[in-house]
């Protein structure tokens, strides 16, 4: 390589990410971190010198190197720097093992050769006019400057066939991108169609899952409708029938004033010894002789409502209102009737419990009570309905009571075992003592529906009979909306029930509160019933 005049350097220097190059023409060129450098470079970290990194000076016509810093490790192409050593085109030197490094590039008045991969690669002469004329001007972006001139000049130096082949292959480039993105639009606009056809065959689906989903909550609903219509009576006898008491007594009367028991008349016999009898007449009581007391049995149905208050019918408590045989009596005076007996059988409960009258109403309801001592433990508390818009006619009913009294108790046995009862037990009050004792005390449990609705009274046609009087009447919510006190004789279908309103009033007046945990009680009732259900 000719060695030509050289009149400057172009020196790039390379520090991490900062990058920059200067165009210096002087005849010594200082190079460091100094303020008076003439090219200032930032020395590695840790790295520090007071004075020029490197140092070069031109003599005939090629810039050397005449001094270095010793304190910091300097090379040339990767080598040790000999005294001297001349720069030439593309030299680069490394300051410390990380840089940074400098490339020099001198400025000839004749095209430096840069050795590379083209044979003749050269600087025009453009670039060395432009690198010096921004060497005598204030302005030092001359990276920009170099970088421009070289675009414009390899721009024009291409080509003119090579630009239109170029061109062409920008120009299918452009449109083979504008063919796919138009089919792609294209297969996205069908793709969204079918989407939406699909989303519309889904949301059809979706109604038609819905309309069938409905329908069948509807049978669900209808199908628990008639369970809970078969399930209801069965329910209600296993949670409250406990509660359901047989009602049984006894009255006589006496005369005014003394208090004496009226008595049957003493048995005529005649000659031969044996009885004569009226056939046609009723015998007269009298309060005089040794014949008798005149004792009228009598029975019926009563619940528990809870602190051991229990209700029942005004004629269950005065029996002697309603028996016929004390109204067809012949007595020489006008008696007086007084209860005798007045007791109460619980189912599951083996002996009888004494009943008090507490009070008693025009609307054919009494009011009892069960001395603290003698409440049988967990005796079922029937709860009472409050709410008026749960009585209605069509609505569901369930009667519970005993109907015939002690005579279905002993008809539900095996004929030879309710004979062998009747025979070893005299009086009906020891048989039911011992069907007490055997726990074979039921209530005969009904079901039937309200057929009509009076301000004073609910007429149903769920079955009962004589014995029945002061049974529950539940509703289709489970709790007692009323109590029977009468059957319709020529109908044996409709009965007739007081509305449970009228007895609320009666058992607030007698000292009755009702139990504070009713409703939890109900709830476990209910949820026994579903379980049973199931």
């Amino acid at each position: 390589m000719a060695e030509q005049q050289v009149n400057g350097l172009v020196i790039h220097v390379s520090s991490l990410n900062d990058r920059s190059t200067e165009v210096v023409m002087q005849e010594r060129i200082r190079i460091g971190a100094c303020e008076d450098c003439d090219v200032k470079i930032r020395l590695p970290q840790g790295a520090s010198s007071t004075g020029p990194v490197i140092e070069l000076a031109r003599t005939k016509n090629v810039y050397r190197i005449v001094s270095i810093d010793p304190n910091l490790e300097v090379t040339l192409n990767g080598r040790s720097i000999k005294p001297e050593k001349g720069i030439h085109d593309g030299d680069e030197i490394w300051i410390g093992p990380s840089g940074p490094s400098i490339h020099f590039f001198p400025i000839a008045s004749t095209p430096a050769l840069v050795p590379g991969r083209r044979d003749g690669a050269h600087v025009a002469p453009f670039i060395e006019q432009a690198a010096m004329e921004a060497s005598a001007t204030k302005r030092r972006d001359d990276a920009k400057i170099f970088l421009r001139e070289f675009t414009r000049e390899l721009v024009r130096e291409i080509n003119p066939s090579t630009k239109i082949i170029g061109f062409a292959i920008l120009i299918l480039a452009v449109v083979g991108l504008l063919w796919v993105g138009v089919l792609q639009y294209n297969e996205m606009r069908k793709n969204r169609g079918t989407i939406a056809a699909q989303q519309q065959q889904l949301m059809a689906q979706q109604q038609q899952l819905q309309k069938a989903n409905d329908q069948l909550g509807e049978v669900v609903k209808s199908n628990k409708r008639i369970q809970d219509t078969i399930s209801l009576g069965e329910m209600l006898r296993v949670n409250y029938g406990d509660g359901v008491c047989l009602i049984y007594g006894s009255f006589y009367f006496v005369e005014p004033g003394t208090g004496r028991p009226l008595r049957y008349p003493e048995t005529q016999t005649n000659e031969s010894g044996a009885a004569v009898q009226n056939a046609n007449e009723e015998p007269a009581l009298t309060p005089e002789g040794h014949g008798p007391v005149a004792e009228f049995p009598f029975a019926g149905t009563g619940f528990h409502v809870g602190d051991g208050f229990v209700l029942t019918n005004r004629h269950v408590t005065q029996p002697w209102q309603a028996d016929e045989r004390a109204q067809s009596l012949n007595s020489t005076v006008k008696g007086v009737p007084r209860l005798k007996k007045f007791m109460a059988f619980f189912p599951g409960t083996t002996q009888s419990i004494s009943l008090k009258v507490k009070q008693v109403a025009r609307e054919d309801i009494a009011v009892c009570t069960i001395d603290t001592k003698d409440l049988p433990p967990k005796l079922p508390i029937l709860p009472l309905e409050k709410d008026p818009g749960s009585v209605a006619v069509g609505k569901l009913v369930v009667t519970m009571g005993y109907p015939s009294g002690p005579d279905r108790l002993l008809a539900l046995l095996d004929e030879s075992e309710a004979r062998s009862i009747q025979q070893r037990y005299g009086s009906v009050e020891a048989q039911l003592g011992y069907l007490a004792e055997k726990k074979l005390i039921q209530p005969l449990t009904t079901q039937g529906n309200i057929t009509d609705l009076e301000a004073r009274r609910i007429v149903y046609d769920a079955r009962t009979g004589e014995g029945g009087s002061g049974a529950p009447l539940f509703g289709p919510s489970g709790r007692v909306i009323g109590i029977t006190f009468a059957i319709f004789t020529e109908n044996t279908a409709s009965n007739f029930a007081v509305p449970i309103r009228s007895a609320l009033t009666l058992l607030e007046k007698s000292g009755w509160t009702g139990s504070p945990n009713l409703d939890a009680e109900q709830k476990e009732a209910a949820a026994a019933n579903q379980t049973n259900t199931r």
